[in-house]
């Protein structure tokens, strides 16, 4: 959670659906194997007996990402499909109205085949409140970001599980085999609420987070003297994106940002301001 501190001896509480917290699904980077298929969740493989999700030690962020590929069997042509559904045959689970999925992938189609994501919010009735799709085409040799905003529909609850549905197939069902793609990184990001407390900062200033060093959580203290465009993000020691903080116009104020490292491992992280012609990086220390 984020909170503006300020001098003013009344509150006042806002929800701003731009400010983003950092969250992933289960196994989000594909990391946990198990009989080669990947743990908490369901794939083509498990329904068609085919080999069409397999472990890459080409990866984004960690060691491994699911590859996916349309394969041949006995004859037949199989699209290779992923659904975020655990061990235990449930959707994976989430707590609040998520802004957008994002993640991670490279593509290498053959023919008009394409890279078909699918996310849906469902209420404890197993209700659909919510949901986005992304449909993909053009080849990435590089590992490029995807984002796929949620829409929900007006006056529902807050969702409590997802399915999110990774397909490699062709539009028009005349599927290529060979074609291909790697997934990697899966992340929700959404809203926060926002208290604002008091007055208004002389300087921009980004410290130190407390604790520090810290697990699995820690907050981050900035402050804008003027209106301007924050980002605050975080970064592993080579450069790679880990979370992203906020994204968005703020008002003058001194800000608190919740961090929490779910699936990080132990090590040195950076965390990066951006507001107007200001920047500054700080230092972190997870230990697990």
């Amino acid at each position: 959670m984020q909170k503006i501190l300020c001098k003013s001896t009344i509150a006042f509480l806002f929800l701003f659906s731009g400010t983003s917290v950092f969250t992933q699904p289960l196994n989000s980077s594909f990391e946990e194997w198990d009989s080669g298929d990947p743990v908490d969740w369901a794939s083509s493989d498990d329904f068609l007996q085919v080999n069409g999700i397999t472990q890459s030690s080409d990866a984004y962020v960690g060691t491994s990402s699911a590859q996916m590929e349309v394969v041949t069997f006995a004859g037949f042509v199989y699209p290779a499909w992923l659904w975020s559904i655990d061990d235990n045959g449930n959707y994976h689970p989430v707590s609040v109205k998520y802004e957008k999925l994002k993640g991670w992938y490279k593509f290498f189609p053959l023919g008009n085949d394409q890279l078909y994501i699918v996310v849906t919010m469902f209420d404890s009735a197993a209700s659909p409140v919510g949901g986005g799709e992304l449909a993909i085409y053009i080849p990435a040799a590089n590992w490029t970001e995807f984002n796929i905003p949620i829409n929900y529909s007006p006056g529902t609850p807050d969702p409590v599980q997802t399915l999110i549905t990774i397909v490699l197939i062709d539009s028009s069902a005349q599927t290529n085999p060979g074609s291909s793609a790697l997934i990697d990184h899966l992340s929700f990001t959404g809203p926060s609420s926002v208290e604002q407390l008091s007055s208004l900062p002389d300087d921009f200033s980004l410290s130190q987070n407390y604790p520090n060093p810290f697990n699995p959580s820690t907050n981050i203290e900035y402050t804008i003297p003027e209106a301007s465009f924050v980002q605050l993000k975080v970064y592993d020691i080579l450069g790679n994106e880990v979370a992203e903080l906020v994204n968005q116009d703020q008002s003058a104020g001194t800000y608190r940002a919740d961090f929490t490292a779910n699936n990080l491992a132990s090590g040195f992280y950076v965390a990066q301001l951006r507001a107007g012609d200001f920047s500054k990086t700080i230092k972190m220390t997870l230990l697990r």
